[in-house]
């Protein structure tokens, strides 16, 4: 008797809750259905956005920017700069169709070719644009940054660069190539510093975490002499 008193209460809990719920809406059906047509709405324009604005402006941006990319790969700076008077340059991709990802790419090969030419601060300006949510450039454009930032002289904006490209490489499928490259390269950074403590942590970083890497022989011998200091 005990057992089938237990259902029934539980029975009558049950329809007391779905009553309640019933009630809810019906009051607030008015204002579910305008929550619900706004949600709606939003869904709908996200996707006309991206299908009606978003997309052709990459269409766009990508059939202008293939030919300056490929002057780029073979070397042709000049032609990849400012075009060859049927295809634009990577200047003018990352003008025209500033926002798209072939402007990203443009200012990172931008940014390659002024510091290749000396011309740091203006290399690390392009860099700094070129996130184009591509994990290995990403980290690649960090780095660059450092290298110009060592250039000019600035180390400790340098360290704090490549000490950011390491951590970001964290976790990517190039964590192995180009986290340890950082690593050691903030390692050197915090050296010109004298900042010991920092360089060691980056060395041992790559002794314990990368021992395949090409620079884990010189990070270990890094890490003893900074150790007997």
């Amino acid at each position: 008797m005990a057992k089938k008193k237990d259902q029934e209460e539980v029975i009558v809990d049950v329809k007391e809750v779905y009553t309640k719920t019933e009630l809810f809406v019906d009051r607030n059906r008015k204002l579910l259905t305008t929550v619900l047509a706004v949600i709606v709405g939003v869904v709908a324009l996200g996707a006309a956005y991206y299908y009606l604005v978003l997309k052709p402006q990459e269409q766009n941006a990508a059939q202008d920017s293939w030919k300056a990319e490929q002057y780029f790969e073979i070397d042709s700076t000049d032609l990849a700069l400012f075009g060859d008077g049927l295809y634009p340059g990577l200047e003018d991709v990352t003008s025209e169709h500033s926002g798209t990802k072939a402007a990203a790419r443009s200012h990172y090969q931008l940014g390659i070719v002024a510091r290749d030419r000396g011309n740091f601060d203006e290399a690390i300006s392009h860099f700094e644009k070129a996130d184009m949510n591509d994990e290995v450039i990403h980290v690649l454009a960090l780095g660059n940054i450092g290298d110009c930032q060592v250039e000019l002289g600035e180390y400790e904006s340098a360290a704090k660069s490549f000490a950011k490209a390491a951590s970001a490489a964290k976790g990517t499928n190039a964590e192995p190539m180009t986290a340890p490259l950082m690593h050691f390269k903030a390692g050197i950074a915090f050296m010109e510093l004298d900042d010991v403590d920092d360089a060691i942590k980056h060395f041992e970083t790559i002794v314990e975490d990368y021992p395949e890497a090409q620079m884990h022989g010189d990070a270990q011998r890094y890490a003893a002499y900074l150790g007997r200091k």
